[in-house]
């Protein structure tokens, strides 16, 4: 099957409570469609370009979805049923999912490397040099004759 990207918004002012509950029932309503929910990551709390509904900020949730194309218009249809979402995008998937990025594990103060530049000589570049005044004057056309 195909693979999709979906991308919606979700209205700013919702608790954690209430965010999880919105991304169940897109979901719910992508698995009722016969969509397979390969990836889910949302991405938090970002400004949008311009407002939509009154809001100015949104939390973006993506997911990469494999199912058959006939059914995007249901599904975009269901979604803006759902009123705490503002928008969505259904786009066709390209290229694999980055991999999740694993933290670093942080380092005591006094096991930082303390890195130490040498500091690096100037250059001096030299000023550019006054014209002298005979440099100025366009040369005088030599009299006829002479």
């Amino acid at each position: 099957m195909p693979q999709y990207d979906l991308v919606y918004i979700v209205k700013p002012d919702l608790d954690a409570e209430a965010m999880s509950s919105v991304l169940e029932r897109a979901n719910q309503r992508l698995i009722e469609h016969g969509a397979v929910i390969e990836h889910t990551d949302v991405w938090g709390k970002r400004r949008m370009a311009y407002p939509i509904q009154r809001y100015r900020e949104g939390h973006y949730v993506f997911s990469r979805l494999s199912m058959s194309g006939d059914r995007i218009p249901e599904i975009r249809h269901d979604l803006k049923v759902i009123e705490d979402i503002l928008r969505t995008s259904i786009t066709v998937a390209v290229g694999a999912i980055a991999p999740p990025k694993t933290a670093q594990p942080a380092t005591a103060p006094s096991e930082v490397p303390v890195v130490v530049s040498t500091p690096q000589p100037e250059t001096v570049q030299p000023e550019p040099s006054q014209p002298e005044p005979s440099q100025l004057e366009p040369p005088q056309p030599e009299p006829p004759g002479t």
